[in-house]
């Protein structure tokens, strides 16, 4: 049984998608929220992700226009729900998406990134697919994805040459414990399992993070994990 949870702003199609629901057998609706907005809702909605932490979803169902509001407001927050709930897998609902979003929001985690002109028979095959470990994309959205992602490949991996002696040089400025929490990001640790792994808290290891990146110059955990790995393999 999968088990699914529901962000959305819009009640019709949250109703449409209730109505289809009750003819499939192996999804369960666990719970849903309708947010219009996000900043005045911020109680509700923090009840709700509680109530998720609880029931522990296989899948959520988020809105992309909430997801901007989220990352907007409070961003850090919702991730620290999120990493209550390690086995869920997010599907991003849309109108359309940004192929350099996409590339974004799958090195995040999403797992799943779903148009919905498309329809709910195609919905109920993308919950089932991502249910199974797998990623959606429909095919239109694969082939834009696939180009961009070889265009960032080439700009990245140029910028990444030019910045990977200046980067790992200023690894010699990190402390022991921050290239310690390095290390564990190149394993594709979260936060939760880096902060138990290390007896410390989450906060602390955002902390760490903060102050790892500022002092490196790294954007993200991706690029940390490339030049840490790099590090070690001249190091040994």
């Amino acid at each position: 049984m999968i088990k699914l949870a529901v962000i959305t702003h819009d009640e019709k199609y949250l109703q449409q998608l209730i109505n289809r629901l009750h003819r499939e057998k192996d999804i369960n609706l666990l719970s849903t929220i309708i947010i219009k907005d996000l900043e005045s809702e911020a109680k509700q909605v923090i009840a709700f992700m509680k109530q998720m932490i609880k029931q522990q979803p296989d899948i959520l169902l988020l809105e992309q226009a909430i997801l901007r509001d989220v990352a907007a407001l409070d961003l850090e927050r919702f991730l620290d729900y999120k990493d209550k709930m390690p086995t869920m897998k997010t599907i991003i609902f849309g109108i359309r998406f940004n192929e350099e979003n996409v590339i974004a929001m799958m090195q995040g985690g999403v797992r799943g990134f779903f148009r919905t002109e498309l329809g709910d028979e195609q919905l109920i095959k993308c919950i089932r697919v991502v249910a199974r470990g797998e990623i959606w994309l429909d095919a239109a959205l694969i082939t834009r994805v696939f180009d961009e992602f070889i265009v960032e490949l080439t700009k990245k991996r140029d910028r990444f040459e030019s910045l990977t002696h200046l980067s790992m040089a200023k690894l010699e400025m990190l402390s022991p414990r921050e290239m310690e929490i390095m290390a564990l990001i190149s394993h594709s640790m979260t936060n939760e399992e880096i902060a138990d792994k290390l007896f410390i808290s989450s906060k602390t290891v955002k902390t760490h993070l903060r102050n790892i990146f500022a002092k490196a110059d790294i954007r993200n955990r991706v690029e940390a994990a490339l030049i840490y790995t790099r590090h070690a393999l001249i190091s040994h």
